[in-house]
Protein backbone atom coordinates (compact mmCIF):
# COMPACT_ATOMS: atom_id res chain seq x y z
CA UNK A 1 0.00 0.00 0.00
CA UNK A 2 1.29 3.26 -1.39
CA UNK A 3 0.45 6.37 0.99
CA UNK A 4 1.64 9.97 -0.41
CA UNK A 5 1.22 13.18 1.53
CA UNK A 6 2.70 16.18 1.35
CA UNK A 7 2.35 17.21 5.14
CA UNK A 8 2.21 16.41 8.49
CA UNK A 9 4.25 13.29 8.78
CA UNK A 10 3.96 12.94 12.26
CA UNK A 11 0.54 12.18 12.02
CA UNK A 12 0.44 10.16 8.75
CA UNK A 13 3.49 7.72 10.51
CA UNK A 14 0.45 7.09 13.35
CA UNK A 15 -2.47 6.70 10.71
CA UNK A 16 -0.31 4.40 8.45
CA UNK A 17 0.83 2.14 11.72
CA UNK A 18 0.45 -1.96 10.82
CA UNK A 19 -3.01 -2.52 11.10
CA UNK A 20 -3.94 -5.01 13.21
CA UNK A 21 -6.80 -7.36 13.62
CA UNK A 22 -7.53 -10.49 15.26
CA UNK A 23 -10.49 -12.75 15.65
CA UNK A 24 -11.11 -15.44 17.62
CA UNK A 25 -13.57 -18.28 16.27
CA UNK A 26 -15.39 -20.59 18.57
CA UNK A 27 -14.52 -23.90 17.90
CA UNK A 28 -16.76 -26.34 16.55
CA UNK A 29 -17.59 -30.05 17.06
CA UNK A 30 -16.15 -33.07 14.67
CA UNK A 31 -19.78 -32.84 13.58
CA UNK A 32 -20.69 -30.19 10.66
CA UNK A 33 -22.97 -28.02 12.31
CA UNK A 34 -23.05 -26.57 16.00
CA UNK A 35 -25.81 -24.85 18.08
CA UNK A 36 -25.62 -20.88 18.20
CA UNK A 37 -28.51 -19.59 21.13
CA UNK A 38 -28.72 -15.92 20.01
CA UNK A 39 -28.15 -13.40 22.62
CA UNK A 40 -29.62 -9.88 23.25
CA UNK A 41 -29.15 -7.39 20.88
CA UNK A 42 -26.67 -10.24 18.69
CA UNK A 43 -26.61 -9.77 15.04
CA UNK A 44 -26.48 -12.14 12.04
CA UNK A 45 -23.45 -10.40 10.40
CA UNK A 46 -21.85 -10.76 14.53
CA UNK A 47 -22.64 -14.23 14.38
CA UNK A 48 -21.44 -15.02 11.13
CA UNK A 49 -18.10 -13.12 11.95
CA UNK A 50 -17.58 -14.88 15.40
CA UNK A 51 -18.07 -18.49 13.70
CA UNK A 52 -16.04 -17.53 10.54
CA UNK A 53 -18.76 -18.43 8.10
CA UNK A 54 -20.58 -16.70 5.95
CA UNK A 55 -24.15 -14.79 6.25
CA UNK A 56 -25.10 -16.56 3.11
CA UNK A 57 -24.05 -19.94 4.72
CA UNK A 58 -26.12 -19.16 8.11
CA UNK A 59 -29.01 -18.93 6.09
CA UNK A 60 -29.02 -21.72 4.38
CA UNK A 61 -28.32 -23.72 7.50
CA UNK A 62 -31.66 -22.06 8.68
CA UNK A 63 -34.27 -21.74 5.73
CA UNK A 64 -36.96 -19.79 8.57
CA UNK A 65 -34.33 -17.29 8.51
CA UNK A 66 -35.18 -16.37 4.78
CA UNK A 67 -38.99 -15.90 5.53
CA UNK A 68 -39.89 -12.20 4.54
CA UNK A 69 -41.08 -11.58 8.23
CA UNK A 70 -38.31 -13.21 9.89
CA UNK A 71 -36.72 -11.13 13.01
CA UNK A 72 -33.49 -12.33 14.98
CA UNK A 73 -34.36 -12.83 18.62
CA UNK A 74 -33.19 -13.06 21.87
CA UNK A 75 -33.01 -17.22 23.33
CA UNK A 76 -33.53 -18.80 19.50
CA UNK A 77 -31.48 -21.29 18.59
CA UNK A 78 -29.46 -21.36 14.94
CA UNK A 79 -27.45 -23.74 13.63
CA UNK A 80 -23.57 -22.93 12.50
CA UNK A 81 -22.27 -24.69 9.61
CA UNK A 82 -18.82 -25.52 9.29
CA UNK A 83 -16.98 -23.28 7.85
CA UNK A 84 -16.40 -23.54 4.19
CA UNK A 85 -12.97 -24.67 2.82
CA UNK A 86 -11.26 -21.75 1.38
CA UNK A 87 -11.25 -22.33 -2.72
CA UNK A 88 -8.42 -21.25 -4.75
CA UNK A 89 -8.74 -18.85 -6.69
CA UNK A 90 -9.98 -19.51 -10.37
CA UNK A 91 -8.26 -15.56 -10.74
CA UNK A 92 -6.40 -13.28 -9.68
CA UNK A 93 -8.37 -10.59 -8.87
CA UNK A 94 -7.81 -7.06 -10.83
CA UNK A 95 -5.27 -4.11 -8.99
CA UNK A 96 -7.79 -1.43 -8.34
CA UNK A 97 -6.42 2.01 -7.74
CA UNK A 98 -7.62 4.55 -5.00
CA UNK A 99 -6.75 7.97 -4.53
CA UNK A 100 -8.33 10.10 -1.45
CA UNK A 101 -7.80 13.77 -1.88
CA UNK A 102 -8.88 15.22 0.68
CA UNK A 103 -7.75 17.82 4.27
CA UNK A 104 -5.56 14.83 6.10
CA UNK A 105 -4.23 16.64 9.10
CA UNK A 106 -4.92 17.51 12.63
CA UNK A 107 -5.36 21.27 12.34
CA UNK A 108 -9.37 22.09 12.66
CA UNK A 109 -12.23 20.21 12.74
CA UNK A 110 -12.10 19.40 9.03
CA UNK A 111 -8.71 17.49 8.85
CA UNK A 112 -9.64 16.05 11.98
CA UNK A 113 -12.94 14.78 10.44
CA UNK A 114 -11.54 13.21 7.25
CA UNK A 115 -8.27 11.67 9.13
CA UNK A 116 -11.32 9.21 10.81
CA UNK A 117 -12.52 8.82 7.13
CA UNK A 118 -9.43 7.74 5.63
CA UNK A 119 -8.32 5.51 8.32
CA UNK A 120 -11.89 4.00 8.28
CA UNK A 121 -11.03 3.44 4.33
CA UNK A 122 -7.39 1.54 5.17
CA UNK A 123 -9.17 -0.84 7.85
CA UNK A 124 -11.79 -1.64 4.82
CA UNK A 125 -8.44 -2.20 2.27
CA UNK A 126 -6.98 -4.79 5.07
CA UNK A 127 -9.89 -6.50 5.28
CA UNK A 128 -10.39 -6.80 1.51
CA UNK A 129 -6.22 -7.54 1.10
CA UNK A 130 -6.96 -10.53 3.13
CA UNK A 131 -9.74 -11.77 0.92
CA UNK A 132 -6.93 -11.38 -2.36
CA UNK A 133 -7.93 -7.62 -3.65
CA UNK A 134 -4.88 -6.38 -4.92
CA UNK A 135 -5.30 -2.48 -3.90
CA UNK A 136 -2.62 0.70 -4.64
CA UNK A 137 -3.67 3.82 -2.20
CA UNK A 138 -2.67 6.94 -2.71
CA UNK A 139 -3.34 10.24 -0.41
CA UNK A 140 -3.03 13.93 -0.82
CA UNK A 141 -4.01 16.44 1.88
CA UNK A 142 -5.75 18.64 -0.14
CA UNK A 143 -6.87 20.88 2.64
CA UNK A 144 -9.07 23.96 1.97
CA UNK A 145 -6.30 26.62 0.59
CA UNK A 146 -4.74 24.02 -1.68
CA UNK A 147 -4.64 24.23 -5.25
CA UNK A 148 -5.91 20.68 -6.20
CA UNK A 149 -4.52 21.02 -9.41
CA UNK A 150 -1.19 20.12 -8.54
CA UNK A 151 -2.54 16.89 -7.19
CA UNK A 152 -3.58 15.93 -10.63
CA UNK A 153 -0.30 14.41 -12.15
CA UNK A 154 0.08 11.82 -14.26
CA UNK A 155 0.30 9.38 -11.23
CA UNK A 156 -3.14 10.67 -10.80
CA UNK A 157 -4.88 9.48 -13.55
CA UNK A 158 -3.67 5.64 -13.08
CA UNK A 159 -6.40 5.97 -9.61
CA UNK A 160 -9.48 4.02 -10.91
CA UNK A 161 -11.44 6.12 -8.00
CA UNK A 162 -10.67 9.39 -6.36
CA UNK A 163 -12.40 10.09 -2.68
CA UNK A 164 -13.08 13.92 -2.37
CA UNK A 165 -12.26 16.86 -2.82
CA UNK A 166 -14.34 18.06 0.53
CA UNK A 167 -14.19 21.85 -0.74
CA UNK A 168 -16.80 22.84 -3.13
CA UNK A 169 -14.97 25.63 -4.68
CA UNK A 170 -12.39 22.27 -6.04
CA UNK A 171 -14.40 20.26 -7.34
CA UNK A 172 -14.81 21.56 -11.05
CA UNK A 173 -10.94 21.21 -11.56
CA UNK A 174 -10.61 17.34 -10.27
CA UNK A 175 -14.32 16.78 -12.11
CA UNK A 176 -12.75 18.01 -15.50
CA UNK A 177 -9.73 16.16 -14.91
CA UNK A 178 -11.06 12.89 -14.01
CA UNK A 179 -13.28 13.10 -17.23
CA UNK A 180 -10.38 13.70 -19.25
CA UNK A 181 -9.29 10.37 -17.60
CA UNK A 182 -12.14 8.41 -17.19
CA UNK A 183 -11.53 8.14 -13.51
CA UNK A 184 -14.47 7.73 -11.16
CA UNK A 185 -15.08 10.81 -8.73
CA UNK A 186 -16.68 10.35 -5.40
CA UNK A 187 -17.93 13.23 -3.41
CA UNK A 188 -18.51 12.05 -0.42
CA UNK A 189 -19.68 14.82 1.77
CA UNK A 190 -21.90 18.11 1.77
CA UNK A 191 -20.98 20.25 -1.60
CA UNK A 192 -22.79 23.68 -2.54
CA UNK A 193 -22.47 23.24 -6.35
CA UNK A 194 -24.61 20.74 -8.89
CA UNK A 195 -21.59 19.40 -10.68
CA UNK A 196 -23.19 16.12 -10.83
CA UNK A 197 -25.36 17.06 -13.17
CA UNK A 198 -22.64 17.99 -15.88
CA UNK A 199 -19.89 14.92 -15.08
CA UNK A 200 -20.52 11.55 -15.77
CA UNK A 201 -18.10 10.47 -13.79
CA UNK A 202 -19.32 11.93 -10.10
CA UNK A 203 -20.73 9.76 -7.62
CA UNK A 204 -22.55 12.21 -5.17
CA UNK A 205 -23.18 10.87 -2.14
CA UNK A 206 -24.71 13.79 -0.21
CA UNK A 207 -28.12 14.16 0.01
CA UNK A 208 -30.01 17.50 0.53
CA UNK A 209 -32.05 17.86 3.43
CA UNK A 210 -35.35 19.16 0.61
CA UNK A 211 -34.63 15.64 -0.60
CA UNK A 212 -34.44 13.89 2.67
CA UNK A 213 -37.41 15.50 3.91
CA UNK A 214 -39.44 14.42 0.79
CA UNK A 215 -38.72 11.10 1.15
CA UNK A 216 -39.31 11.25 4.84
CA UNK A 217 -43.06 12.13 3.87
CA UNK A 218 -43.80 10.21 1.25
CA UNK A 219 -42.78 7.15 3.39
CA UNK A 220 -44.90 8.49 6.33
CA UNK A 221 -47.53 8.88 3.53
CA UNK A 222 -47.18 5.24 2.44
CA UNK A 223 -47.04 3.64 6.24
CA UNK A 224 -49.39 5.65 7.83
CA UNK A 225 -52.58 6.45 5.23
CA UNK A 226 -55.05 5.37 8.07
CA UNK A 227 -53.84 7.11 11.07
CA UNK A 228 -54.56 10.29 13.23
CA UNK A 229 -51.09 12.54 13.12
CA UNK A 230 -50.61 13.91 16.78
CA UNK A 231 -48.14 16.73 16.34
CA UNK A 232 -46.75 17.66 19.61
CA UNK A 233 -45.16 21.63 19.64
CA UNK A 234 -42.07 21.25 22.27
CA UNK A 235 -41.52 24.71 22.73
CA UNK A 236 -37.77 24.11 21.45
CA UNK A 237 -37.41 27.65 19.31
CA UNK A 238 -33.93 26.83 17.86
CA UNK A 239 -35.71 23.63 16.32
CA UNK A 240 -34.16 22.56 12.61
CA UNK A 241 -37.26 20.71 12.03
CA UNK A 242 -40.28 22.87 10.57
CA UNK A 243 -39.75 21.78 7.13
CA UNK A 244 -40.87 18.33 7.77
CA UNK A 245 -43.56 19.31 10.11
CA UNK A 246 -45.06 21.88 7.88
CA UNK A 247 -44.67 19.58 4.98
CA UNK A 248 -45.94 16.94 6.00
CA UNK A 249 -49.08 18.82 7.81
CA UNK A 250 -49.55 20.51 4.28
CA UNK A 251 -49.90 17.04 2.51
CA UNK A 252 -52.31 16.03 4.92
CA UNK A 253 -54.30 18.67 4.50
CA UNK A 254 -54.01 17.98 1.00
CA UNK A 255 -54.82 14.62 1.25
CA UNK A 256 -57.55 14.97 3.80
CA UNK A 257 -56.17 13.16 6.70
CA UNK A 258 -56.81 14.42 10.24
CA UNK A 259 -54.21 15.36 12.76
CA UNK A 260 -54.31 17.80 15.78
CA UNK A 261 -51.51 19.93 17.30
CA UNK A 262 -51.08 19.74 21.03
CA UNK A 263 -48.39 21.60 23.42
CA UNK A 264 -46.10 19.34 25.56
CA UNK A 265 -46.85 21.99 28.54
CA UNK A 266 -50.30 20.87 28.64
CA UNK A 267 -52.07 19.22 30.92
CA UNK A 268 -52.71 15.49 30.98
CA UNK A 269 -56.45 16.13 30.15
CA UNK A 270 -56.24 18.55 27.38
CA UNK A 271 -53.07 16.40 25.82
CA UNK A 272 -55.13 13.66 25.56
CA UNK A 273 -57.88 15.52 23.48
CA UNK A 274 -55.75 15.33 20.75
CA UNK A 275 -55.83 11.63 20.18
CA UNK A 276 -57.94 9.76 18.71
CA UNK A 277 -59.70 6.77 20.34
CA UNK A 278 -60.89 4.65 17.03
CA UNK A 279 -57.77 4.66 15.02
CA UNK A 280 -53.74 4.14 16.05
CA UNK A 281 -51.72 7.86 16.89
CA UNK A 282 -48.82 8.87 15.19
CA UNK A 283 -46.96 10.96 17.45
CA UNK A 284 -44.84 13.32 15.22
CA UNK A 285 -42.22 16.18 17.16
CA UNK A 286 -41.46 19.42 15.60
CA UNK A 287 -37.73 18.87 17.51
CA UNK A 288 -35.04 16.17 17.55
CA UNK A 289 -33.31 17.48 20.58
CA UNK A 290 -32.89 14.84 23.61
CA UNK A 291 -34.49 16.47 26.29
CA UNK A 292 -37.87 17.73 24.81
CA UNK A 293 -37.81 13.99 23.96
CA UNK A 294 -37.46 12.34 27.20
CA UNK A 295 -40.18 14.36 28.27
CA UNK A 296 -42.43 13.42 25.17
CA UNK A 297 -42.04 10.19 26.73
CA UNK A 298 -42.47 11.02 30.02
CA UNK A 299 -45.60 12.32 29.02
CA UNK A 300 -46.75 9.59 26.88
CA UNK A 301 -46.39 6.93 30.11
CA UNK A 302 -48.79 9.76 31.72
CA UNK A 303 -51.11 9.18 29.39
CA UNK A 304 -51.14 5.49 28.73
CA UNK A 305 -51.55 4.93 32.09
CA UNK A 306 -54.83 7.29 32.13
CA UNK A 307 -55.88 5.66 28.37
CA UNK A 308 -54.40 2.50 28.29
CA UNK A 309 -56.45 1.40 24.95
CA UNK A 310 -54.67 3.80 22.87
CA UNK A 311 -52.46 3.29 19.56
CA UNK A 312 -49.44 5.11 19.56
CA UNK A 313 -46.95 4.97 17.28
CA UNK A 314 -44.11 7.69 17.05
CA UNK A 315 -41.93 9.04 13.57
CA UNK A 316 -39.09 10.39 14.66
CA UNK A 317 -35.61 11.64 13.74
CA UNK A 318 -32.12 10.45 12.83
CA UNK A 319 -30.47 12.37 15.89
CA UNK A 320 -32.48 9.94 17.68
CA UNK A 321 -30.29 7.17 17.44
CA UNK A 322 -27.41 8.94 19.24
CA UNK A 323 -30.02 8.85 22.51
CA UNK A 324 -30.54 4.96 22.33
CA UNK A 325 -29.01 4.07 25.13
CA UNK A 326 -30.96 6.14 26.89
CA UNK A 327 -34.44 6.15 25.18
CA UNK A 328 -34.21 2.83 23.79
CA UNK A 329 -36.22 0.88 25.77
CA UNK A 330 -38.90 3.56 25.61
CA UNK A 331 -38.53 4.04 21.83
CA UNK A 332 -39.97 -0.06 21.28
CA UNK A 333 -42.31 0.66 23.27
CA UNK A 334 -43.76 3.52 21.48
CA UNK A 335 -43.31 1.83 18.12
CA UNK A 336 -40.69 4.03 17.06
CA UNK A 337 -39.82 4.25 12.90
CA UNK A 338 -36.51 6.71 12.61
CA UNK A 339 -35.98 7.84 8.71
CA UNK A 340 -32.42 8.14 8.16
CA UNK A 341 -29.87 7.85 5.22
CA UNK A 342 -27.35 5.48 7.67
CA UNK A 343 -28.21 3.50 10.59
CA UNK A 344 -25.34 3.48 13.64
CA UNK A 345 -26.29 0.91 16.01
CA UNK A 346 -23.72 1.27 19.16
CA UNK A 347 -25.38 -2.04 20.39
CA UNK A 348 -24.53 -3.87 17.46
CA UNK A 349 -21.46 -6.56 17.88
CA UNK A 350 -20.34 -5.55 14.37
CA UNK A 351 -19.90 -1.50 15.52
CA UNK A 352 -18.88 -2.72 19.08
CA UNK A 353 -15.88 -5.09 17.06
CA UNK A 354 -15.05 -2.60 14.62
CA UNK A 355 -14.46 0.41 17.45
CA UNK A 356 -12.32 -1.90 19.37
CA UNK A 357 -10.39 -2.20 16.25
CA UNK A 358 -10.04 1.70 15.54
CA UNK A 359 -8.98 1.76 18.88
CA UNK A 360 -6.13 -0.61 19.14
CA UNK A 361 -4.64 0.16 15.67
CA UNK A 362 -5.21 4.13 15.82
CA UNK A 363 -4.14 4.39 19.70
CA UNK A 364 -7.23 6.40 20.34
CA UNK A 365 -11.06 6.42 19.90
CA UNK A 366 -13.56 7.45 16.93
CA UNK A 367 -15.11 11.18 17.67
CA UNK A 368 -18.93 10.72 18.88
CA UNK A 369 -20.59 12.09 15.59
CA UNK A 370 -23.59 10.55 13.43
CA UNK A 371 -22.71 9.11 11.24
CA UNK A 372 -19.62 7.92 12.28
CA UNK A 373 -16.71 9.16 9.89
CA UNK A 374 -14.59 5.87 10.19
CA UNK A 375 -17.71 3.52 9.80
CA UNK A 376 -18.76 5.48 6.65
CA UNK A 377 -14.96 5.20 5.20
CA UNK A 378 -15.11 1.86 5.45
CA UNK A 379 -18.22 1.09 4.01
CA UNK A 380 -17.35 3.80 1.15
CA UNK A 381 -14.25 2.12 0.65
CA UNK A 382 -15.94 -1.59 1.06
CA UNK A 383 -18.48 -0.41 -1.50
CA UNK A 384 -16.60 1.04 -4.38
CA UNK A 385 -13.89 -1.17 -4.38
CA UNK A 386 -15.63 -4.13 -4.47
CA UNK A 387 -18.11 -2.64 -7.13
CA UNK A 388 -15.49 -1.45 -9.53
CA UNK A 389 -12.67 -4.62 -9.57
CA UNK A 390 -16.16 -6.58 -10.11
CA UNK A 391 -17.70 -4.56 -12.73
CA UNK A 392 -15.26 -2.54 -13.60
CA UNK A 393 -15.90 0.20 -15.92
CA UNK A 394 -19.96 -0.65 -15.96
CA UNK A 395 -20.07 -0.49 -12.04
CA UNK A 396 -22.87 2.37 -11.79
CA UNK A 397 -23.60 1.70 -7.76
CA UNK A 398 -27.03 0.28 -8.46
CA UNK A 399 -29.34 -1.84 -5.88
CA UNK A 400 -28.70 -4.76 -8.38
CA UNK A 401 -24.64 -4.18 -8.64
CA UNK A 402 -24.30 -4.21 -4.67
CA UNK A 403 -23.10 -7.36 -2.51
CA UNK A 404 -21.13 -5.90 0.84
CA UNK A 405 -23.89 -5.28 3.78
CA UNK A 406 -22.85 -1.81 4.89
CA UNK A 407 -21.91 -1.46 8.80
CA UNK A 408 -23.57 1.97 8.83
CA UNK A 409 -23.73 3.55 5.92
CA UNK A 410 -25.98 2.02 2.77
CA UNK A 411 -25.19 3.72 -0.99
CA UNK A 412 -27.98 3.21 -3.68
CA UNK A 413 -27.25 5.28 -6.48
CA UNK A 414 -28.99 6.45 -9.67
CA UNK A 415 -27.72 8.45 -12.82
CA UNK A 416 -29.17 11.79 -13.68
CA UNK A 417 -29.83 12.76 -17.19
CA UNK A 418 -27.20 13.54 -19.15
CA UNK A 419 -24.31 13.28 -15.85
CA UNK A 420 -23.40 11.65 -12.90
CA UNK A 421 -24.82 9.93 -10.37
CA UNK A 422 -26.29 10.65 -7.17
CA UNK A 423 -26.92 8.63 -4.06
CA UNK A 424 -30.37 7.73 -3.44
CA UNK A 425 -30.27 5.25 -0.37
CA UNK A 426 -33.20 5.72 2.08
CA UNK A 427 -33.93 3.54 4.97
CA UNK A 428 -36.45 3.52 7.76
CA UNK A 429 -35.30 2.56 11.17
CA UNK A 430 -38.17 0.56 12.86
CA UNK A 431 -38.07 0.12 17.09
CA UNK A 432 -40.26 -2.28 18.31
Amino acid sequence: MTIRVTTYNRLWRIATLALLFSVSFSALSDNKVTKHKVEKQETVFGIAKKYGVTIEEILDANPFMKEQDFMLKKDMELTIPQPSPKKKATKEKKQVNIGVLLPLHDVNGDGKRMMEYYRGMLLAVEDLKKEGYNIRVNAWNAHEESDVKAFLTPETATCDVIFGPLYTKQVRAVADFCMTKNIRLVIPFSISGDDVKTCPQIFQVYQAPADITAMSIDQYLKLFSKAHTVFIDCNDSQSKKGAFTLGLRSTLEEKGMTFNITNLNNSIDIFAKAFAVNKPNVIVLNTGRSPELGKVLTKLDELTALVPALKISMYGYNEWLMYTNVYGEKLRKYDTYIPSVYNYDESAQSIRNFKRRYQTTFQGDMQYALPSFALTGYDHAMFFIKGIERYGKKFGGTASQQSETPLQTPLNFQRVKNGGYENKAFMLIHFK
